[in-house]
């Protein structure tokens, strides 16, 4: 006795053995989109140099995103959401945001979040992207450097961004 499944001949899908499936998820609705990373709100450092401190640890070489800590008297280097060193601030200035530009994003984002209450999604879209050029604009102030002194024998850490700039000196052991 043979079994096997006989395909129904009045529907033309089942002939189709490897017939593509549709997902039914438009683009921007993946998780991909809909949780990805959000963009930065600190400086990258690439740093080109290892650094030693008295007891032989090293920082080495990579990517570090530069944060002040609450108290704004210490830089952390950052790798992968985990502090990997701590170094005192030396220098530190603070400017005054201007009162304008923070109304303008605050209005901005007030428009966008009125029409996605009233469901005129195409509307709101034309606010978020206003907001995301703002933000980028903002991202586009931020800096973060790392020179060597070789004469009086430091690292001189800059970072700047739309409010803050830092400077920090880490000695050079070898």
């Amino acid at each position: 006795m043979i079994d096997f499944d006989k395909p129904v001949w009045n529907d033309r899908e089942s002939l189709f053995i490897n017939r593509p499936e549709v997902s039914g998820i438009y683009e921007g609705q993946s998780t991909t989109y809909q949780y990805a990373l959000p963009s930065s709100d600190y400086p990258i450092l690439k740093m080109p140099y290892n650094i030693y401190d008295k007891e032989g640890d090293v920082l080495e070489h990579g990517m570090y995103m530069l944060m002040l800590d609450a108290n704004r008297k210490y830089l952390m280097f950052v790798q992968s959401g985990m502090v990997k060193a701590r170094v005192p601030v030396l220098k530190y200035s603070e400017k005054m945001v201007d009162e304008e530009a923070r109304q303008e994003r605050e209005d901005i984002y007030e428009n966008y979040k009125k029409y996605m209450q009233r469901g005129r999604q195409r509307k709101a879209k034309t606010y978020l992207k206003e907001l995301e050029i703002y933000d980028k604009r903002l991202q586009a102030q931020m800096k973060a450097s790392i020179t060597e002194d070789e004469i009086s024998g430091f690292y001189v850490v800059q970072y700047e961004t739309f409010t803050q700039k830092a400077t920090a000196v880490i000695p050079i052991y070898k």
